[in-house]
C-alpha cells in the first residue's frame, strides 16, 4: 500500500471495525488496547490531518533501555529519529499484515525505517 488515499482509506477502515468490536464487546480503547503500533515520522507524513490527530509523539527512550536501543536500532538513544504511536484493539492477522507491508514500503535510511508493534500481556 504505497498511495496516500489508499493507506488513509486502509485506516479508516481499520478505525470503523475497531470501533464496532469495541462496541460489540463493551470495551474501551483507553482500558482494553490490545497493541501499540509504532511508525516514524515518513509513514507518519502519509496521513490525512484527521488521522495524524489520533496519533501521539512516541520517544522510545521511554520504551528501551539505553543498551536495547543500541542493540536493537543500532544507535545511541539521542540518534533515534521522530516516532508517532497509536493504540489498537485486535487488530486482525490481515491488518498485522498491511502494517508490515506499509513498513516495508520506506526506505529512509534512519534507525527506525519500519512499523514497530508492541502487545499487552
Amino acid at each position: 500500500m504505497d498511495d496516500h488515499f489508499e493507506i488513509n482509506n486502509w485506516l479508516k477502515n481499520l478505525r470503523k471495525r475497531e470501533e464496532d468490536d469495541l462496541k460489540k464487546d463493551n470495551k474501551d480503547i483507553e482500558n482494553d488496547w490490545t497493541e501499540e503500533v509504532i511508525i516514524p515520522e515518513a509513514i507518519y507524513e502519509r496521513f490525512s490531518k484527521d488521522e495524524q490527530s489520533t496519533w501521539h509523539y512516541c520517544d522510545l527512550k521511554d520504551i528501551y533501555c539505553k543498551k536495547d536501543i543500541f542493540e536493537i536500532f543500532g544507535v545511541l538513544p539521542d540518534m533515534l529519529n521522530t516516532c508517532f504511536s497509536k493504540r489498537f484493539y485486535n487488530l486482525t492477522k490481515e491488518e498485522l499484515i498491511e502494517w508490515a507491508n506499509i513498513g516495508k514500503n520506506i526506505n529512509t535510511q534512519l534507525p527506525i525505517d519500519d512499523v514497530l508493534i508492541l502487545y499487552t500481556q
